[in-house]
């Protein structure tokens, strides 16, 4: 077939990219051993090209956007392409080589054809352990990034599809749950291989040098649509600015600051004026800051943008070295993951409401308000629950934000209670709305959830890792906040008290635990329109 393919060929080569990415992730639901990666959801598959390049990547977690790609050229930037051979597997989770925090743990598998390497597949997979300080690898008080856990440089956990058994007992001898863990990383090597197969297809079909010409072609497509988005957008430059809860050195709120310049067809955000780096697991890399950019862009985009590499051509995202967003490689950065980039993307919408005000939506709950429930059975096994809940989104422009959802970069789902309640010793006794939660304006912010846990143990440890517990979802327009979120301990005699959103606490048999989400906030003043 021709090198250079038309568009019916390109056309069904992305599909088929797509068609792959979406299955990856469908063999790790079905594969894995944890409840986070089989009911919740809490991983993300993508294909890339030879140099590393997003070239296709599943409707999974919006927050992995930003990191696939560069996960993948770093990895080849440690890790030569003479190193690499069919059926290797590597791991990683260094935030340092493209990644995220500790716990998002990459399995990156080469792709040859005829001995000429075409491809990666990688498959990204949240752990419900990855060693550190306390059990679940979520510490509160953390002020290095050992704490957060077990460090992964790229390592080649498989070779020809069998797994290496002394690299996996060294990582598995550092983590509490170490059969659950091997059974996931199994899944994303089942993952990989079946990519793995769909593309040796792909090759056949069409050949390895169409493949290549169509994937260029693929990024060429990409980026023209993100500048046609773009020219959609009035040019100018445009401030906004959020807050982290109270983790600063003196207990003052954190700043995430952006500057958004577009120019014609291009578009620059600036995260300079972000505060310092701090001791604390807020911290978050700059993947995350082009997550959140390239989220923004997609989301208010009239047409879908197909995610290939091409997208960052078109967008520039800056970041200040010791800054939140890119600290020094020592610092933890487990919370910013997930919070921090959250806050980004608020940012974002909070300076572009007067630019574009029918298309950003009003401060939703913007936490992923992990709870982590660990112990031991009677034989010493641990068991760890992480559990990540939704909220309300905020007020639009045309309709009330909907509730008991997530919002912006999060897409878990919640755990079932009768999957929580059939393997660990804990009962879900209410799940319901939080009703008036959400703020008032013209359009309402939608309601977070409650969601009580009762524990059936003797001795739990349990992890609270809240953001928007001061600074509450915002409203826009002058819609009002939404309701923060409220963490509250209930003793076996009855009485509750409220706890802290970050904090770490051991739960008696009967103790129970309140989850209270944050609703979203109001867009517009109420009785407008």
């Amino acid at each position: 077939m021709s090198e250079r393919p038309d568009v019916f060929t390109v056309e069904v080569i992305r599909q088929a990219l797509a068609s792959i990415a979406e299955e990856m992730s469908l063999v790790v639901m079905r594969a894995a051993r944890s409840p986070l990666l089989r009911e919740a959801g809490d991983h993300s598959s993508a294909l890339t090209s030879a140099d590393g390049g997003v070239i296709a990547q599943g409707r999974d977690i919006p927050i992995h956007l930003g990191v696939m790609g560069f996960a993948a050229r770093e990895f080849l930037k440690v890790v030569g392409k003479e190193r690499l051979a069919p059926g290797d597997i590597w791991y990683l989770n260094l935030p340092e080589v493209g990644g995220n925090h500790l716990p998002d743990v990459k399995a990156v598998r080469p792709v040859f054809h005829e001995g000429e390497l075409l491809a990666f597949a990688v498959s990204l997979a949240h752990w419900e352990d990855i060693g550190g300080a306390t059990p679940g690898s979520y510490t509160a008080h953390a002020t290095d990034v050992w704490q957060d856990g077990f460090r992964i440089p790229p390592t080649r956990f498989f070779a020809g599809d069998e797994p290496i058994e002394e690299s996996l007992n060294l990582l598995l001898a550092n983590i509490r749950t170490r059969d659950v863990i091997r059974g996931d990383m199994f899944a994303q090597a089942a993952a990989t291989r079946v990519a793995d197969t769909r593309l040796q297809t792909l090759f056949e079909t069409h050949g390895p040098e169409t493949f290549k010409a169509a994937v260029e072609k693929l990024n060429e497509l990409t980026e023209e649509q993100t500048r046609e988005a773009i020219r959609d957008l009035p040019d100018g430059v445009y401030e906004g600015e959020d807050h982290m809860d109270d983790i600063g050195p003196d207990g003052e709120h954190v700043a995430i600051r952006v500057k958004v310049t577009i120019d014609g067809d291009a578009a620059t955000f600036d995260f300079s004026a972000s505060g310092d780096a701090v001791e604390a697991p807020v911290n978050a890399t700059p993947s995350l800051a082009a997550t959140a950019a390239g989220f923004f862009i997609k989301a208010i985009s009239k047409h879908e943008i197909f995610h290939a590499d091409g997208f960052f051509r078109a967008v520039k995202v800056i970041t200040r070295p010791g800054s939140v967003l890119s600290p020094p490689y020592s610092y933890p950065v487990v919370l910013g993951n997930h919070e921090t980039s959250q806050r980004c993307v608020d940012a974002i919408m909070r300076a572009m409401v007067h630019c574009v005000p029918d298309a950003v939506t009003a401060g939703g709950s913007g936490s992923a308000s992990v709870l982590i429930f660990s112990g031991q059975w009677p034989d010493g096994r641990w068991w760890s629950f992480y559990e990540a809940h939704g909220g309300g989104e905020g007020g639009r422009v045309d309709r009330d934000g909907w509730s008991a959802t997530r919002v912006n970069l999060a897409n878990v789902m919640n755990t079932p209670a009768e999957m929580v309640e059939a393997q660990y010793p804990i009962v879900v006794s209410k799940q319901a709305l939080r009703d008036g939660s959400g703020g008032r304006g013209r359009h309402r912010g939608g309601n977070g959830v409650v969601r009580i846990y009762e524990m059936l143990g003797g001795d739990t440890k349990f992890a609270a890792m809240l953001d928007r517990c001061k600074v509450p979802p915002y409203g826009l327009l002058g819609g009002e906040s939404g309701a923060p979120y409220e963490l509250r301990r209930v003793s076996t005699d009855g009485t509750e008290e409220v706890i802290e959103g970050r904090g770490h606490y051991r739960l008696g048999k009967g103790e129970k635990i309140i989850l209270s989400t944050g609703g979203g906030g109001g867009y517009g003043e109420a009785g407008d329109g």
